[in-house]
């Protein structure tokens, strides 16, 4: 017999014993022993019963191993067809809302594998009321496996724009219950609980959500009838006052957050950084950069909101291990850069197109050129608008004693590090963003960006901005003024090329040649010079060899 007609063959008065053990079977079964036409079937046959509330062939002791049944039928895509209809959702949510906190759970699971397989039951859920059940879980439950559902559900739901989403923000508290929720997941996860970590990165996924569609919402409505794709807003240009709530929890995480694996980004840090991006540096400059760890700073307004919601939301005192937020470190931008630093020193300490990079991205399970961008184009943003900020760390990399004598490119420090990636292949994304932080450490001067890092690091950064034009004299008060320093560099010219030959080996001479030749290439493309190798090729001065 077929899974479908032994399931079939139950009655309301089978024993109890008899409908668990065809249930568990469902379960258990292979994926390849259940083809479409009876997967599909089966869900509409277990959501039909599940459906009867009294006198079906499910009861009370069979409802659980139903929706584990059900859930393992959704796993493949043309069983959350079935569970994504209106009809079907409708059953699933009076489960979730339900106090047996095992058949919710259980029912939300069912959701959470529907609505991330079929993107059309998204609507479906939130229309039914499904946004408003799991934001209420997420208010009032404290387990972290529970939270994580809420929050995976949510996090799905919202990833379009959608009516719930304004909804959510203006009447029903969503940033609010957010932010209370990830402070105390933070205790949480120091105590070890598990499902912590996972709970508090679906919180921040969702929170991102949030921060990224409603402010575009706001902003189309206002806007309506004036559509202009050529000034369509990019993540980090909104903002809503309402997400006040969200600064100092999201840079309490930011500062705070305890490493958890062997590399220094990782979940759920990643997502607090994703988060951050949306979130202005100026009106919250005291946050972001406040050096002082140990002294109690004034609250600011976003402090003073966030704690009220915390009375309000938890009335009872934080789980143990939550720091209160003023006594946390406070300077964003030495964290990041600590950050920042370390993942490149562990991914790419010499050159960053070698393929022990990659072996070693492949042995760490870290794809670097989609974790380490955000945090570049994260320190980029604080640097371009906050001057004290963009001076500290100009102090750091670019100091104006700055070690010149060998070239900047080959230096074992943060800065060689960043210029060797400029000029990477396999590293696209992060090539660009750690270009977009230099450059906003040259206060987004391209001469000064020349003078500093010398043209030829940042040639090709600056060709890809639309900047062709060769540098000229810089309004930028410390840039580097000795006459010794060569302009392509960066470094000072103190030895003679017949010297610096003489210390290569004829694969270091060969990269190296290549590396001029893709430079002139590209002066040759912006009219500045003419290729002295191509043009040595076309006037036949260069001999073939044997």
């Amino acid at each position: 017999m077929s899974y479908l007609q032994r399931y079939k063959a139950l009655t309301a008065e089978s024993p109890s014993q008899t409908k668990t053990e065809v249930l568990n079977s469902i379960s258990n079964a292979l994926p390849m022993t259940i083809d479409k036409s009876q997967r599909e079937d089966l869900v509409k046959a277990l959501l039909s019963d599940l459906a009867v509330s009294k006198g079906g062939v499910i009861g009370s002791d069979e409802t659980l191993p139903a929706l584990v049944a059900l859930k393992t039928l959704g796993r493949d895509p043309s069983g959350s067809t079935i569970i994504v209809q209106k009809e079907h959702l409708e059953v699933l949510h009076t489960f979730a809302k339900s106090k047996a906190t095992e058949n919710s759970k259980e029912a939300l699971r069912c959701v959470a594998n529907a609505l991330l397989l079929i993107e059309a039951g998204r609507g479906t859920w939130l229309s039914i009321g499904g946004g408003e059940t799991c934001l209420d879980i997420m208010k009032r439950e404290t387990a972290p496996d529970y939270v994580f559902l809420g929050a995976r559900i949510l996090f799905v739901a919202t990833t379009q724009q959608s009516d719930f989403i304004v909804k959510a923000v203006t009447s029903l508290g969503a940033v609010d219950i957010v932010a209370t929720k990830l402070d105390s997941l933070l205790g949480l996860m120091r105590a070890g609980r598990p499902m912590s970590k996972e709970a508090m990165i679906d919180t921040l996924k969702f929170a991102f959500n949030l921060l990224l569609q409603y402010p575009r919402m706001m902003q189309a409505k206002a806007k309506e009838g004036q559509d202009d794709p050529a000034n369509k807003p990019v993540l980090g240009d909104l903002w809503d006052d309402r997400f006040t709530p969200f600064v100092p929890i999201l840079l309490h995480l930011f500062n705070s957050l305890p490493q958890t694996t062997s590399s220094p980004l990782a979940p759920p840090l990643t997502h607090v950084i994703h988060a951050l991006l949306s979130v202005p540096v100026g009106p919250f400059a005291e946050q972001w950069f406040s050096t002082s760890a140990t002294s109690t700073p004034t609250s600011t307004k976003s402090e003073t909101a966030f704690s009220k919601v915390r009375q309000r939301l938890s009335p009872t005192s934080p789980p143990s291990g939550t720091l209160p937020l003023p006594n946390a470190p406070k300077d964003a931008l030495r964290r990041g850069y600590d950050l920042l630093d370390a993942t490149l020193a562990t991914f790419t300490p010499e050159d960053p197109d070698d393929k022990s990079v990659r072996a070693k991205c492949r042995e760490m399970d870290v794809s670097l050129d989609d974790v380490a961008p955000p945090l570049a184009l994260l320190m980029a943003r604080m640097v371009r608008e906050d001057d004290e900020a963009r001076r500290r760390m100009k102090q750091w990399i670019l100091p104006s004693d700055l070690d010149r004598s060998t070239p900047l490119e080959k230096k074992s420090n943060f800065l060689g590090r960043c210029l060797r990636l400029m000029t990477s292949v396999y590293f696209p994304r992060l090539k660009d963003s750690v270009g977009e932080m230099l450059f906003a450490l040259c206060n987004s001067d391209p001469n000064a960006m020349a003078a500093q890092l010398g043209y030829g690091n940042c040639a090709g950064f600056l060709f890809n901005k639309g900047i062709i034009t060769p540098p000229t004299a810089s309004s930028e008060a410390d840039i580097p003024s000795d006459p010794d320093i060569n302009p392509i560099t960066g470094a000072k010219a103190d030895e003679s090329p017949n010297d610096v030959l003489a210390g290569m080996s004829e694969e270091e001479k060969e990269r190296e040649a290549e590396k001029l030749f893709v430079l002139f290439d590209r002066l040759e493309k912006m009219g500045m010079v003419v290729n002295p190798v191509r043009k040595a090729q076309q006037e036949g001065k260069l001999e073939e060899l044997p």
